[in-house]
C-alpha cells in the first residue's frame, strides 16, 4: 500500500506484553519490478542470560492481553539465550547437525520449565 509504514515486532515484545503485541512471522515479499521498496532493519535483543518479565499494562490494555502464542513447533521462551539458540538451530540445521548434533537432537527434549509461562 502506498505510504505504508510497517513495524515487525518480535518474540521478546510478545512475552513482555503477555501477548498484547504479537510477534510477526518473518515473511519478506519481493515487490514487482519497477516498484520502490525501502527496508531498514534494526534488531534489538537482550543479554542471553536475561529473563523477559511481563510489563504491567494499563487496565484498558490489559483486557486485550491474549497470552503468549503457543506453537509446539516454535515455542517462545522467557530466557533470551534459549530463544536465540532455538532460532539458530531452526535457521541453520545443517550447521547444527555438523558441529552440534547433541544440541539438535536434544532440542525436542528441552526442559518444560523454560517455557513462556
Amino acid at each position: 500500500m502506498p505510504g505504508t509504514f510497517i513495524i515487525n515486532s518480535g518474540e521478546l515484545l510478545e512475552l513482555a506484553t503477555n501477548g498484547f503485541v504479537r510477534a510477526d512471522v518473518h515473511d519478506v515479499v519481493t515487490p514487482p519490478p519497477g516498484t520502490e521498496r525501502f527496508s531498514v532493519a534494526f534488531f534489538l535483543g537482550a543479554r542471553y542470560e536475561a529473563k523477559i518479565p511481563v510489563v504491567p499494562l494499563p487496565e484498558t490494555l490489559k483486557r486485550s492481553e491474549r497470552g503468549v502464542t503457543f506453537d509446539p513447533l516454535n515455542p517462545i521462551f522467557r530466557k533470551v539465550g534459549i530463544n536465540h539458540l532455538k532460532s539458530r538451530l531452526r535457521s541453520h540445521p545443517d550447521v547444527a547437525a555438523r558441529h552440534h548434533p547433541d544440541l539438535l537432537s536434544c532440542w525436542t527434549c528441552r526442559p518444560k520449565t523454560d517455557g513462556a509461562g
